[in-house]
């Protein structure tokens, strides 16, 4: 059994957290949000690094709350999020339990806009944007996957047919025009958005799958938690995972692979809530930390700290991912 480790930082709140993430963008690399009971919080998260021997010091900067009317259940970051531009952009998309998606804009002074999109009839469970910002894509329980048109009036594209509850999806900087969707009968489908075909479709073998991520680093790396199991393929030759490994015992709920290495996997899972860092090529998970209640799982894009909502605390960790 490994020792538990202690978050290198915590952030407090009022409010219990149920979702946080980090842009997984450059330009707007320090930004975060944080989806707590009525309203998101968007944050700037700065770190201290320039000496590696003194303890980090990190200071969290409240930018602007937004109220929520329902409960987060996903949220996503548009490309278009920028605090060094003039007026400065903040624009991100939640899933809420009223099974509508919301995408909120402001330049955190006069100007907020709220667009609503309806057509999901279940919970939504992942939201992503591709990466040049026109395209919204959403899984829900409704066996369904759908691509908004953010820039033409929200208009839902095109809706691919599921065979089970979508579980994750995601889209990918080095791949335009592909978009991964898990479902969670353990299917994984890779589409072609243009030609609205499945591409590439492979089974887990493991049920239920709960979650999947496509590492942003090594396009042809997906990694997936189903049954309590850790599946990891290469998508260039996806009929058997390259790894497969028990990690959490009683069932894992999320996993995502981390922005700077395509070999650090986070997972959380069960018994008693832990989050996992695994190493692809160790025996033994890196960190083990014990939590009371998950509210998202999130990489830093350029630094080696993976955080998740406990409770209401925000809580960071700093991961060697040399």
């Amino acid at each position: 059994m490994e020792p538990f480790v202690t978050p290198t930082h915590t952030i407090d709140f009022t409010d219990q957290i149920y979702q946080v993430e980090f842009s997984p963008f450059e330009w707007s690399q320090n930004v975060i949000c944080i989806a707590l009971s009525n309203k998101i919080a968007v944050g700037n998260v700065k770190f201290q690094e320039e000496d590696d021997e003194l303890e980090e010091e990190l200071e969290f900067q409240l930018l602007r709350e937004f109220h929520h009317e329902t409960r987060v259940h996903a949220l996503a970051w548009n490309p278009e999020t920028s605090l060094s531009v003039l007026p400065k952009c903040v624009s991100f998309a939640s899933a809420g339990a009223d099974y509508k998606l919301r995408v909120f804009t402001s330049d955190l002074v006069s100007t907020h806009t709220l667009q609503v999109l309806c057509g999901h009839t279940n919970y939504v469970n992942a939201i992503t944007f591709e990466p040049e910002g026109e395209f919204l894509a959403s899984v829900s329980d409704d066996h369904t996957c759908k691509i908004w048109a953010i820039k033409e009036n929200n208009s839902c594209r095109v809706t691919f047919n599921l065979t089970s509850p979508g579980m994750s999806v995601c889209y990918h900087r080095e791949e335009i025009g592909k978009l991964l969707v898990a479902e969670k009968n353990g299917l994984l489908h890779l589409y072609n958005v243009l030609s609205h075909q499945a591409i590439l479709s492979f089974d887990s073998g493991n049920v239920p799958l709960m979650s999947a991520d496509w590492s942003p680093s090594n396009s042809l790396r997906v990694a997936a938690i189903a049954a309590g199991e850790l599946l990891v393929w290469d998508v260039s030759k996806p009929s058997r995972p390259v790894e497969m490994r028990p990690v959490h015992v009683e069932g894992g709920q999320l996993v995502r692979i981390s922005q700077l290495s395509d070999l650090h996997i986070a997972t959380v899972g069960r018994p008693d809530m832990q989050l996992k860092v695994t190493h692809i090529k160790n025996k033994h998970p890196i960190l083990t930390a014990s939590l009371q209640l998950i509210g998202g799982l999130t990489w830093h894009f350029r630094l080696p700290y993976v955080c998740v909502g406990n409770d209401r605390k925000l809580c960071l960790w700093k991961v060697a991912t040399k």
